[in-house]
């Protein structure tokens, strides 16, 4: 039964990632996007002035607590100057804890 006060999730929501389900790809990613970003000499603020994220967005996904669309990955990629595949190798800076 669908109650009529609670209110729909919004569609642009992202999906929360619980800590065991996170593949490694995205812990590669979340890892790699932050220190080309900061690399780039961009603060979160920067990135969501060019993208149209929110900080929020931008902070949950250098956390791999979201699962970005590959839309997204590809977007927060260009603006950090570098291509997607790119942040998707493995970083000899990315401890081995961090992966699982």
């Amino acid at each position: 039964m669908v109650d009529p006060e609670e209110k729909p999730e919004p569609a642009s929501r992202k999906r929360r990632v619980s800590h065991k389900d996170k593949p490694v790809e995205l812990m590669i990613f979340a890892h790699n996007f932050k220190q080309a970003r900061l690399s780039a000499g961009l603060t979160q603020t920067d990135i969501t002035k060019r993208i149209g994220v929110s900080q929020a967005y931008v902070s949950d996904v250098e956390r791999a607590a979201v699962d970005p669309s590959l839309t997204h990955m590809a977007l927060l990629a260009r603006v950090v100057g570098r291509p997607l595949h790119e942040l998707l190798r493995p970083s000899s800076t990315l401890k081995p804890s961090q992966t699982k």
